[in-house]
């Protein structure tokens, strides 16, 4: 049962309602048949397949906690996280996000531990139309819309080191309009280091985006490679 802070028993705002549970022990699973969102008490999406640890054996795949917001462009928006636990050193995690106004988004984020080091990636990807913030006399354009991320960090050797992130979005208003990020810039870079007792030696290259109306036509800049040395000599 849920209770508030006073300990008195009270109607939880969202809940799993199904027709049969089965509980699993060999497998540790819990599986759901008939399963459905509620929210509210009313029924907001059906939830087919739906299973996940007993937690008897630690963490595993499953549907994590469902995410409610309301925004006045694309109307009430429910989002529901599912998580696959793919190794011990690899994960994902798959987001749909459901609106009223505009047709669904689907979110995915991708995570790796390797022996050299560690990874990660995140996308987001729908179908919209959107006109150009600079010339709203045009008409509206229709396509595909995606935003993907992306960083890591790999030790070579104990002295090499290479550092990379990056974000790229198909359009300029994307971010804003799905409240995915108000940076009006995208910063790409990947950096080569190597670190001795004696010496440092960065080689780097930089890449930008533009997202604001002055950018428009104008070039953006590309630095590679910007190269930084220092050592450490025997003085007199």
């Amino acid at each position: 049962s849920v209770i508030d802070p006073e300990g008195c028993p009270q109607e939880p705002a969202w809940q799993i309602n199904a027709v049969r549970v089965v509980h699993d022990p060999v497998r540790h699973r819990i599986s759901y048949q008939g399963a459905s969102l509620n929210l509210f008490g009313t029924p907001i999406i059906a939830l087919p397949g739906l299973s996940h640890p007993d937690g008897s054996q630690g963490g595993g795949s499953g549907i994590l906690v469902p995410e409610v917001r309301i925004d006045r462009e694309n109307g009430f928006e429910i989002n529901v996280p599912y998580y696959l636990r793919l190794a011990p050193n690899r994960d994902a995690t798959i987001t749909p996000h459901v609106y009223t106004d505009v047709v669904p988004m689907l979110e995915a984020e991708y995570r790796q531990l390797t022996s050299l080091g560690a990874f990660q990636l995140r996308g987001f990807i729908t179908y919209g139309s959107r006109r150009p913030i600079d010339q709203p006399e045009l008409p509206l354009n229709e396509g595909v819309r995606a935003y993907i991320e992306g960083n890591g960090r790999f030790q070579l050797s104990p002295a090499w080191t290479i550092t990379a992130a990056g974000r790229y979005v198909t359009d300029r208003t994307f971010l804003r309009r799905y409240d995915i990020s108000r940076d009006d810039r995208l910063r790409s870079m990947v950096d080569a280091e190597r670190i001795t007792p004696n010496s440092y030696i960065s080689i780097s290259g930089w890449a930008f985006q533009g997202l604001r109306i002055a950018d428009f036509n104008r070039p953006q800049p590309i630095a590679l490679p910007a190269i930084e040395a220092r050592w450490r000599v025997d003085g007199p």
